[in-house]
């Protein structure tokens, strides 16, 4: 399995995961809808896949370049991995239509256009690509691999926890971050290996 797929499958299985969480309402019931349907595991396994294969893939295509030009490629890398991996958490969990699913960030104005697709897990995205494009790139332990994701995926989601929900939702960053981190991270690590061995 090539590496890319390897590593948004992790992400997947993490999303998928985290969703089913919210399904079944552990450790509570999310507030603005505590009853998820079950199409909400295979959305949150989409958006799980979208938002690590396209950190970790545009990571590792741009891990030869400056540094300057790979960081000038993050905003727009978190930016498109937010939007397009919200379509169908937005489409499944909120129920909205699919024309306002496939638009969901251009309708509250520009300036909301611009910062809700990296409040909407961008953000994780975004820590995701900058840990693999400055330092995974390189061969390191499955303790950096995993230690790096699960921290982009705790800090890059603690924003929409805290926003969609009483104070103590920020528990699930940790929570639903630590896991899409560890399933990304042993991913990663694991397809490395395997491309180095190949």
């Amino acid at each position: 399995m090539r590496t890319e797929a390897r590593v948004g499958l992790c992400g997947a299985l993490g999303g998928a995961t985290n969703a089913w969480l919210c399904h079944a309402g552990l450790p509570v019931a999310v507030s603005d809808n505590p009853h998820f349907a079950w199409h909400v595991v295979p959305a949150g396994a989409i958006h799980g896949g979208l938002l690590a294969v396209a950190a970790f893939s545009v990571g590792i295509a741009l891990s030869t370049r400056r540094p300057g030009a790979r960081l000038a490629v993050a905003l727009p890398v978190a930016w498109i991995a937010g939007f397009v991996s919200w379509i169908p958490l937005n489409r499944s969990a909120f129920d909205q239509p699919w024309a306002k699913s496939l638009s969901w960030p251009l309708q509250q104005g520009w300036d909301a256009a611009l910062l809700r697709p990296l409040q909407h897990f961008g953000f994780v995205a975004l820590l995701y690509y900058l840990a693999v494009a400055l330092y995974l790139y390189r061969e390191r332990g499955v303790t950096a691999h995993v230690a790096l994701a699960v921290l982009a995926g705790i800090l890059g989601s603690l924003w929409w926890w805290i926003a969609i929900g009483p104070w103590y939702f920020s528990v699930f960053s940790v929570l639903h971050g630590g896991i899409w981190g560890t399933f990304v991270g042993v991913g990663a690590w694991s397809a490395r290996g395997a491309k180095r061995v190949a």
